[in-house]
């Protein structure tokens, strides 16, 4: 990894910009931005994050993984250049704000940086140890100060936990959720242990990729609410003979639709939520859990299950009551599959202020994404296979967000899960 670290990192990364520039127009880039390339690649993607949440055998540090993801790049960035020149711009945004991230992520692995150090009250070093365990020198000398605990009224289970600071003489405050931040650095309260004493365990990271990559969530969330917009009652084009006609259902039958749809929607939400909610202990919150991105978070996970779910009984009914329109299906799971992202973009602005990384790999996160892709690549699918793909697409969704939800902390891979919370 060392070896293209920057500048190569950042030499690689023009590179691939340039040929995404000039190359758009080929062969190869119109084979990948095709619908039926972009489906494949999708339904691979979310297979591979379902074999990872589900054993962890490390497939993103493979060699393949890597360049598997550097094709998605390229695919991404041929779908972004043709959605500029169609005016596409909830299109273009969500493929250039993926293409950013994936990029960012890809690009930005070798220089980035995450160390770990154990320190009593009064201690200073500057020598932390990496993820792989091996000693790395800090650029500056780190000092716990100060660290202490707030537990709840049950006087066990902690409410928060802080560390008072001093690098290069000046002082500064850690705790979960709130690191601290010092020139590029930013030092994040990772934990406590008991051993002769009371310890802290902090962690320091470095990334400087990540204003590339937070810039492609800010396009992904753009795109995400462009998509979530509805098409207004208007006109239709008579096919027979080109003129348009004056679209016969009124503004009120709509309004009534719209609001029973709203309706079920929000209660089978309500549903999830309460689920959901009954498995955490509120009372003795963990401080991971007390963030303002908890709410948005669950909240929007919620409204995308229920869309979800509304989805397959489209489907399942379809067949019995013809009434059911055949684009209901695939227009709520653009909604569903919308939310999906804007659901994983919190808790990644979440992880990254709790843990100092916005997305760890963790078994959870990769059925959720899992969920995400499968999604779309049933919204990707061309018309000839359109409705066959988009069935398969909902039921195989509608059994990852399952899994996402309930079953994954029944996996291998959960064993050293970040979001197991409240257990027992």
């Amino acid at each position: 990894m060392e070896l293209f670290a920057f500048p190569v990192s950042a030499i690689l990364a023009l590179v691939t910009v340039s040929l995404v520039a000039l190359s758009g127009n080929g062969r190869l880039a119109t084979f990948l931005k095709s619908h039926r390339t972009a489906s494949v690649l999708l339904a691979i993607a979310a297979l591979l994050m379902m074999i990872e949440g589900s054993w962890a055998p490390g497939i993103p540090k493979s060699r393949s993984f890597a360049i598997f993801v550097l094709l998605l790049i390229f695919c991404l960035g041929f779908s972004a250049t043709a959605d500029l020149k169609r005016k596409c711009p909830a299109a273009f945004l969500s493929h250039l704000g993926l293409f950013l991230v994936l990029a960012g992520g890809l690009f930005g692995a070798p220089d980035r940086q995450e160390l770990g150090l154990k320190l009593h009250e009064g201690e200073s070093d500057h020598i932390a140890y990496d993820t792989d365990g091996l000693a790395c020198g800090l650029p500056f000398e780190l000092k716990l100060n100060d660290f202490e605990i707030e537990y709840y009224e049950d006087g066990v289970s902690p409410k928060q936990y802080r560390s008072r600071i001093s690098i290069d003489g000046k002082e500064l405050e850690t705790s979960v959720n709130h690191p601290a931040r010092h020139g590029m650095w930013r030092i994040y309260q990772a934990g406590f242990g008991q051993d002769a004493a009371q310890y802290a365990v902090l962690k320091a990271v470095r990334d400087p990729w990540l204003p590339v990559i937070a810039l492609g969530g800010l396009l992904l969330a753009a795109g995400a609410f462009l998509k979530l917009s509805f098409r207004r009652p208007g006109n239709r084009t008579r096919p027979s003979t080109g003129l348009q006609e004056p679209v016969r259902d009124t503004a009120g039958r709509k309004a009534i639709q719209g609001w029973k749809g709203a309706a079920l929607t929000v209660a089978v939400a309500v549903i999830f939520a309460f689920l959901s909610l009954a498995r955490i202990r509120f009372a003795t919150l963990m401080p991971a859990l007390r963030s303002i991105w908890f709410v948005p978070h669950l909240l929007i996970y919620m409204l995308a299950y229920s869309l979800l779910a509304l989805s397959l009984l489209a489907i399942l009914a379809r067949p019995l009551l013809k009434r059911i329109p055949e684009e209901l299906p695939r227009q709520l799971l653009s909604v569903a599959s919308s939310l999906l992202l804007l659901g994983m973009l919190c808790g990644a602005v979440w992880a990254q202020a709790a843990w100092g990384n916005y997305w760890t790999w963790d078994a959870k996160e990769c059925w959720a994404a899992a969920t995400w892709m499968i999604s779309l690549a049933g919204l990707h699918a061309g018309d000839k296979t359109r409705r066959a793909v988009l069935t398969a697409s909902v039921l195989l969704a509608f059994a990852a967000m399952q899994m996402s939800w309930y079953g994954v902390n029944h996996l291998p891979a959960a064993k050293k899960s970040l979001h197991t919370y409240n257990k027992g």
